[in-house]
């Protein structure tokens, strides 16, 4: 009996969650749905705002920022001098900025657009 009614709830779980998405906006669900798409998004775009603005955004940010107060943003030793500065800066800020970053964006479109893939890449250039 009691394999029965643990069958049963996983199947009824599984058939909800491929449903949800369906009644994301309109649906009588549309509420549930969005926080469940808000926490799925969240989960998944935390992790994901780390890498990409620890190894990119934040390192490349920081590098055009310093080229470009030490003179010249288009100078070899300006360039060099921020990338050896700019880059370690960038990849140590990149981490908690990412993740705050992730999370934000993750809650934000993962309620207003559930389970849609715009939700679950953080691309937004800033």
């Amino acid at each position: 009996m009691k394999n029965k009614a643990l069958a049963l709830v996983a199947a009824g779980v599984m058939s909800l969650g491929a449903a949800l998405p369906s009644m994301a906006a309109d649906g009588p669900l549309g509420s549930v749905a969005s926080f469940f798409g808000s926490i799925t998004a969240t989960i998944i775009d935390t992790p994901e705002g780390i890498l990409v603005d620890s190894l990119w955004r934040c390192p490349h940010h920081c590098q055009k920022t310093l080229a470009e107060k030490f003179g010249d943003e288009h100078g070899f030793g300006q360039n060099l001098a921020g990338y050896v500065i700019g880059w370690p800066v960038g990849v140590v800020w990149g981490v908690p900025y990412g993740a705050v970053d992730g999370m934000v964006h993750g809650f934000k479109t993962g309620w207003e657009k559930p389970f849609s893939t715009e939700s679950f890449l953080v691309t937004e250039e800033k």
